[in-house]
């Protein structure tokens, strides 16, 4: 019975650190884990066949490498200060073909043209924030997508460095 409660346990999609929205096949990717800056940023290509080609994340003054296919038109999105993205938006058909991102203070970007089987994604926290984006791509473009979400990272405050000096 033990066994049985476990590999049900196993199957449900709350025991998944984090989901992928799409079609899974091709090289799987991952941005950068990064603990000392925040996601400022992103910057996503779209192709030709209305796909969504790649991502790319920045995090604080530095952007991250391409994920994804080559090629395609590039559209930026700049958070301002003290934003974070907080929802995601999309779809898909072969290939993931439309992505909206939302943020705390109100402001969605969309990337591609919506069509398809459509998702939503979460923190599963209050407070988390996107910190990272995985998936897999194709050559011709993303064919899955899937969001970290965490808290976002803390400054240390002058006070707070010299007490754990002392």
């Amino acid at each position: 019975m033990l066994l049985l409660l476990t590999l049900t346990l196993l199957g449900t999609s709350s025991c998944w650190a984090a989901q992928l929205y799409g079609n899974r096949g091709g090289t799987y990717f991952s941005t950068s884990e990064d603990y000392e800056y925040e996601i400022t940023g992103i910057r996503v290509s779209t192709g030709g066949l209305g796909l969504i080609k790649s991502v790319q994340v920045k995090f604080g003054p530095y952007w991250d490498d391409v994920r994804g296919a080559s090629g395609g038109d590039n559209q930026e999105f700049l958070l301002w200060s003290d934003e974070y993205i907080t929802e995601a938006y999309g779809s898909f058909k072969a290939f993931l073909r439309y992505l909206v991102l939302c943020t705390n203070l109100g402001r969605c970007v969309s990337f591609g043209k919506d069509a398809g089987k459509t998702f939503s994604a979460f923190p599963s926290q209050e407070g988390q924030v996107l910190t990272g984006i995985f998936g897999q791509y194709g050559l011709l473009g993303i064919k899955g997508i899937g969001f970290k979400w965490d808290y976002p990272p803390v400054e240390l405050t002058t006070s707070q460095t010299n007490s754990t000096m002392a």
